[in-house]
């Protein structure tokens, strides 16, 4: 395994934890109205409680795909192709629709997943070939 797939489900998880936290720290007043207005049927509509309860749902999204990407390397040693595409499709058009996002940060990912699978990788559990001094014979 090589260090930009080790690093990838870090990131991913990393931006996980941060879009979950944010969606709490940010507006905490938001999370008093839902549950003051009885939690079932709560967002009614309010933009404030639809953009918090999406927060924590796009939180979820990321850590599913940041403990899949982990558990792809520590089985294959590479990030899925997927999860690389994945994360330069949603960090690009979160750019392109609001640049003041933490879109770039979900780019970096996608990049950073993009190249871990151009570097030589071998299975967590797998070892080097043996350093062959001596000529082999049949």
């Amino acid at each position: 395994m090589n260090g930009p797939a080790r690093w990838t489900p870090r990131l991913i998880i990393a931006i996980a934890v941060i879009h979950t936290v944010f969606a709490f720290v940010v507006k905490p007043d938001v999370w008093a109205d839902i549950a003051g207005a009885g939690v079932v049927a709560g967002i009614d509509g309010v933009p404030e409680r639809e953009a918090a309860l999406w927060f924590v749902y796009a939180g979820i999204g990321f850590l599913a795909l940041g403990t899949l990407a982990a558990r792809s390397v520590r089985a294959t040693g590479r990030v899925p192709r997927q999860v690389a595409v994945y994360l330069l499709v949603i960090g690009g058009t979160m750019i392109v629709v609001d640049p003041a996002s933490g879109g770039w940060l979900v780019l970096a990912a996608g990049l950073l997943a993009a190249w871990s699978r151009r570097a030589p990788h071998r299975p967590a559990g797998a070892q080097a070939a043996p350093d062959r001094t001596e000529p082999v014979t049949p």
